[in-house]
Order: structure tokens, then C-alpha cells, then sequence
């Protein structure tokens, strides 16, 4: 899979995800919208990254 290609897929889904949030609001599911908003720029990020040519780094650091 090209950058190009994986870079398409992370803003597809980020853009459905991002569909999501109207229901999680509407039912009031504020941590629930709070966990799909991060989630929505974090693929939004890689896939803006990918696309511009730099590999999203790999670690995750939680602390």
C-alpha cells in the first residue's frame, strides 16, 4: 500500500468517525465524544503526515 493510498484511508475513516459524533452527542455520550474526537485527529494527523511524504512515528506515550 502507497502512502498515498494508506494516507486516503486514515482521512476516510476519520471522516466517518467524525459522522459519529452527532449521534454521541445527542445521546450525551460526552467521554464517548471526547474518545472519537481524539481518535479523528489522530488518523486525521497520520494520514495529513503520509500524504506530505513523513511516516507518523510509531510509540505511544500514555505518561
Amino acid at each position: 500500500m502507497t502512502n498515498i493510498t494508506l494516507a486516503k484511508s486514515y482521512l476516510i475513516k476519520a471522516t466517518k468517525r467524525f459522522k459519529i459524533l452527532g449521534v454521541l452527542l445527542k445521546e450525551e455520550a460526552y467521554s464517548d465524544v471526547i474518545r472519537e474526537a481524539q481518535e479523528i485527529v489522530e488518523l486525521s494527523l497520520k494520514g495529513i503526515l503520509r500524504e506530505v511524504g513523513i511516516e507518523p512515528p510509531k510509540w505511544h506515550d500514555v505518561g
